[in-house]
């Protein structure tokens, strides 16, 4: 874990070489957003999964063991969403779904079928409705 997420946001945009070239657009705008409003990133894959950010307010008000089920329960969101839904086959390959919560946006970025990105913004932020009105 790190307190940088500009560094961070550099080694998952290095996750990203079979993404799409709208979710490279998403980081690229989240690096260029107030940087405050980010809470937390995560990088899943399969059964594992890294925090690769997280703001120092989030981690002092949780437990390792509380932040862990939080972040497991992220992860399996995002699992639960595929790129390819048999049903929906011609809407396409999905890339984003965004949870809005009186609080907090939880935005997953499925990468393949068993990885993605999972960040978490507060709600009232700016840079969070630019982005959104950007690439949603």
């Amino acid at each position: 874990m790190t307190d940088a997420p500009a560094e961070e946001l550099d080694d998952i945009e290095d996750d990203l070489d079979d993404a799409s070239d709208e979710g490279r657009e998403i980081v690229d705008g989240i690096r260029e957003s107030d940087e405050g409003a980010l809470r937390a990133a995560v990088r899943y894959g399969g059964d594992d999964h890294e925090v690769v950010y997280l703001r120092d307010d989030i981690a002092a008000q949780f437990s390792a063991a509380e932040l862990d089920e939080r972040v497991e329960t992220l992860v399996m969101k995002g699992l639960g969403d595929p790129t390819e839904e048999g049903a929906l086959f011609d809407f396409g390959s999905l890339d984003a779904t965004v949870r809005w919560y009186d609080a907090v946006v939880v935005a997953h970025f499925p990468v393949r079928e068993w990885s993605g990105l999972v960040f978490t913004f507060d709600r009232e932020s700016d840079s969070l409705d630019a982005i959104v009105d950007e690439y949603f």
